[in-house]
């Protein structure tokens, strides 16, 4: 696998996703490139965890994130 934190996150990406049957979703690996059908069966390979199915997928939105990880408010909340 690659070191996911020392690379930046762009629309170029290419994010490897592993789901589980209990609905839970990790990153398991991500390549500033599209990668090759060994380079994501390399990473699939290398897992401790079972998933139900992987995605790849190229982000279509980078949303900006708090230090603790939550979603910043961008717009005014919602009344009623």
């Amino acid at each position: 696998m690659n070191d996911s934190s020392a690379r930046r996150l762009d629309y170029k990406a290419h994010i490897l996703i592993g789901y589980a049957s209990s609905g839970k979703m990790t990153v398991i690996c991500r390549w500033p490139h599209l990668p090759r059908q060994t380079e994501v069966q390399r990473a699939i390979d290398t897992l401790q965890e079972g998933y139900a199915t992987f995605l790849l997928c190229t982000p279509t939105a980078i949303m900006p994130a708090k230090g603790n990880g939550e979603r910043k408010q961008n717009s005014s909340p919602r009344l009623g």
